[in-house]
């Protein structure tokens, strides 16, 4: 478990002015991650999240939750989500390979099967274009793990 010390009433300031206006905390960890590349240094962690308004518990809900789930976890110093929550985030344009994996655990992660306007919904904000995504599905059906029907896409394999 990721712990951050702050001072008691530094929380209490920051949680009440930020309560009634911030999305979720998930989505701000997220986030955050996201801009990170998916993977942040520990010692950096504290002002990343800080300068979003998150509170100490909050981070740590998050990422006990996510942790539970096989979803987070540390590599040495490194606090790492996995692509089913990172999406595309981190990972080179020209990575075809990463990027069509990324989406295979985005859509498995999101119930096996994602429709036209569920992607058009979440693929952006998990960080794959518009552009890219068709070429990626059909290298996921080449490669056996997807199927389409449309309008969905259906993933393939031993976790659906």
């Amino acid at each position: 478990m990721i712990r951050y010390a702050l001072p008691i009433g530094y929380v209490v300031v920051m949680a009440a002015t930020t309560a009634a206006a911030t999305p979720h905390p998930t989505a701000q960890v997220l986030e955050v991650m996201r801009d990170n590349g998916c993977r942040l240094n520990t010692a950096d962690a504290e002002n990343a999240f800080s300068s979003r308004g998150l509170t100490p518990e909050d981070v740590s809900s998050v990422i006990n939750s996510w942790a539970e789930q096989g979803l987070a976890g540390l590599d040495g110093s490194f606090f790492e989500i996995a692509p089913a929550i990172c999406g595309a985030h981190g990972l080179a344009a020209e990575d075809a390979k990463g990027r069509a994996d990324a989406l295979y655990e985005f859509v498995r992660l999101n119930g096996c099967r994602m429709g036209k306007e569920e992607a058009e919904i979440k693929l952006r904000p998990a960080g794959f274009t518009k552009t890219e995504t068709p070429i990626l599905i059909d290298r996921l059906i080449a490669d056996g793990r997807a199927q389409q029907e449309d309008p969905y896409i259906i993933v393939i394999g031993d976790a659906c």
